[in-house]
């Protein structure tokens, strides 16, 4: 399961943790187990589906405004965006949008909408609400996580410095838009179809309760929040893509790993993610393995060093910690293989994956050379922030540092809190979960300066070359060569490593046999298309 919530990168904003498998936990997955055979009848219309959120309450369900996982998987189901991405099929497909162009230079994407989708206070969506909708996510004044989504559309600048409007999006009527870009962007459907461009009605955004009462014109509408305990929405009956099978969908916010365990064996949960422990008892079940579903999702698990801060300005100490621990001895004793040995940033999910690279083996013997050469033989002590899920690990870490005389001072908080100190450059070293991007230049955006703090480089990192390198690709449309660009920029990250690279993550739900139509989805497995969902009759 997550364990924190997606740093932003600059193109896609779509997420956090991981898992593996078998005896396979050394190579890249090489598939998915897809989901439960679904019960030869016809999907039938009703019932509700009860889901675990594990992340804790969202706090806020304006998507421009929270981008962890548990906001996204509540506003992806509130707000329509102009397109979709289709994680399955991997390719983009229309929502809002009835059809669209891109001029030949890719400069002009000209959107035509439905006629007739209606927002859930009754008013149709039109071409207005999308311009509106782009510009309030890029209005500094706002301080919204979206603030660098739309900075390739023409007038983006402008606006940042007080202009009233972003010029480069033009509306014509109520059901045709253009957006102008100021050079290629090739991500920029991909941002159009993340959860945090879902379109919102500037009557209902503007209400200082936005974030407690969302007003979108997706699927399905807010019905019910209890703080702490659940969100329930309903069926959008006048839905555009056509009424889902549920009637209501629950999200039980439960963050208790055995409270989630006794209501799904009650029967009173209907699906939920599994973490480690979980994985390895469900696993080993005959009969509820039949309910699991999972996928390599597109995320890597690593400690962030703040290369700012001593000891980790200096390359070789960090050089020095991805040598000095046994990764796949964790992997398989503490994570009980559910997870993949990472060897570079990119995951093994990510069409830029490079089986090649070699990144670093444990050898703790050239750990202590480095540390030698970094002026620190006897090693140090440094404070690392963790979650609750996430301090086991850094105490497995732990024994192989200090057998070199380094020791990670375990600081545990909740994830909203690490966050918050991760973007702020508030730290030494932290441990989370970050990806969710199908592009792998907007996944090494992480590693661009111009994305220092909230733009997604918590680590501070700099490097000219990468700079460079992820510049010229962003305005690249051919994926061969983008792919080509991110594998060059990759070596370079790995050689400096501003993280410790662990593992990428495997995720894994699990699901009742009446519940139908989950589907291993690689950007997140808890973000499901919700209207494909139906249950059959229970027990």
């Amino acid at each position: 399961m997550k364990q924190l919530s997606r740093i932003l990168a600059p193109a896609m904003i779509a997420a956090l943790v991981v898992a593996g498998c078998g005896s396979s936990a050394t190579k890249p997955p090489t598939g998915d187990k897809p989901a439960p055979a679904v019960d030869p009848a016809k999907p039938v219309q009703g019932g509700v589906f009860t889901k675990s959120l594990n992340y804790g309450d969202p706090g806020n369900l304006d998507p421009i405004m929270k981008s962890d996982v548990a906001a996204q998987m509540v506003t992806m189901n509130i707000f329509d965006t102009l397109v979709k991405y289709d994680p399955i099929k991997k390719t983009i497909v229309k929502s809002v949008a009835a059809d669209y162009k891109i001029s030949d230079d890719g400069l002009t994407y000209t959107f035509t909408l439905k006629n007739g989708v209606l927002f859930h206070n009754g008013r149709e969506l039109k071409a207005a609400d999308v311009k509106y909708t782009i510009e309030r996510a890029s209005n500094p004044k706002l301080a919204p996580v979206t603030l660098k989504l739309f900075d390739k559309v023409a007038g983006y600048d402008e606006f940042q410095k007080g202009a009233t409007e972003i010029s480069g999006i033009k509306v014509a009527g109520d059901y045709d838009l253009t957006i102008t870009l100021k050079q290629p962007k090739a991500t920029l459907l991909m941002d159009l179809a993340s959860a945090p461009a879902g379109i919102v009605p500037k009557e209902e955004a503007e209400k200082p309760d936005f974030g407690q009462k969302p007003v979108g014109s997706g699927p399905f509408k807010l019905v019910d929040w209890k703080k702490d305990d659940k969100i329930t929405l309903a069926a959008n009956d006048k839905y555009q893509g056509g009424r889902p099978y549920l009637d209501q969908v629950v999200f039980r916010i439960m963050k208790e790993e055995q409270t989630r365990d006794a209501e799904f064996q009650s029967g009173t949960l209907d699906s939920m993610t599994l973490g480690e422990t979980q994985y390895k008892r469900y696993a080993a079940d005959p009969e509820k393995q039949k309910g699991l579903v999972e996928v390599p999702e597109l995320f890597t698990r690593a400690i962030h060093f703040n290369t700012t801060k001593a000891p980790f300005d200096n390359v070789k100490v960090r050089q020095a910690i991805n040598y000095a621990i046994d990764k796949k001895a964790i992997v398989e004793k503490v994570l009980y293989n559910k997870a993949f040995v990472a060897t570079g940033v990119l995951p093994s999910s990510s069409p830029a994956y490079d089986p090649n690279l070699k990144g670093y083996a444990y050898d703790p013997n050239k750990a202590k050379q480095l540390l030698q050469e970094a002026g620190v033989p006897n090693g140090f002590t440094f404070d690392v922030l963790v979650t609750a899920a996430t301090a086991k690990w850094m105490e497995a870490m732990n024994i192989d540092l200090n057998k070199i005389g380094i020791n990670g001072k375990i600081n545990q908080m909740e994830s909203s809190t690490l966050l918050e100190k991760a973007r702020n450059g508030d730290y030494q070293a932290v441990i989370f979960s970050t990806g969710g991007d199908v592009d792998p230049i907007s996944f090494l955006g992480r590693f661009e300066s111009r994305n220092f703090g909230k733009g997604g480089n918590v680590t501070l990192y700099k490097n000219d070359q990468v700079d460079k390198l992820l510049a010229e690709a962003s305005t690249v449309t051919d994926p061969a060569k983008r792919n080509d660009i991110a594998r060059q920029a990759e070596k370079i990250i790995v050689a400096e490593t501003p993280w410790f690279i662990f593992n990428y993550n495997k995720a894994v739900a699990i699901a009742q046999p009446w519940v139908h139509g989950l589907q291993p989805v690689p950007t997140d497995i808890d973000f499901q298309d919700l209207t494909q969902v139906w249950v059959s009759n229970k027990k």
